[in-house]
């Protein structure tokens, strides 16, 4: 009989060790991850940079295109109702009468456009006596710029829609145009 309590305890022994190791292999399993990287590209249209220089109350501004394709452009400044705005430019430059200046000609990948000035006016400041004195306070003059990629109609004459958006698809957004 003590043979068999023997070979009872080295039986409970090994079995406590194939457990044990199990037990560690299963514990490694639980504590184990995995990362993954990854993403899609999509390309929206046109893209443009706007550079503005300041100097004597005028911003100059220009744009250019940094995308692939070729693009119109247009700019707009904010500023609070007591200042005052003049844009000026080359002839390529027009007011659109909704509070956007827009540039004449298509600007090609990688092309600029001319500069457009916009002076900004003061408004006029008194003292107590009456006397004009300098403007003295803090204020911003923000310039915004939109571009729009070239369509084109049946008989290839070149034109802008800036009413058109963007729709998406699979992977990549499509123009859609506006239809009146």
């Amino acid at each position: 009989m003590r043979q068999s309590k023997g070979t009872l305890l080295t039986a409970a022994i090994a079995l406590a060790m194939v457990t044990g190791i199990g037990a560690g292999s299963a514990k490694a399993y639980f504590t184990t991850f995995a990362t993954a990287r990854g993403g899609h590209e999509i390309t929206v249209g046109p893209e443009t940079q706007i550079t503005e220089e300041f100097s004597n109350w005028t911003k100059h501004v220009s744009l250019k295109n940094t995308g692939d394709v070729e693009c119109y452009v247009r700019v707009r400044a904010f500023a609070g109702n007591a200042f005052g705005l003049e844009y000026t430019g080359s002839e390529k430059w027009y007011s659109g009468g909704d509070g956007y200046w827009y540039y004449d000609e298509i600007v090609p990948a990688g092309g600029e456009t001319e500069i457009l000035d916009v002076k900004i006016e003061l408004p006029q400041v008194t003292d107590e006596l009456g006397n004009k004195v300098p403007y003295t306070e803090d204020f911003n003059v923000v310039v915004i710029q939109e571009c729009t990629a070239v369509l084109y109609r049946e008989d290839g004459t070149a034109y802008a829609d800036w009413n058109g958006k963007l729709e998406s698809g699979s992977d990549r957004y499509e123009w859609k145009e506006e239809t009146e």
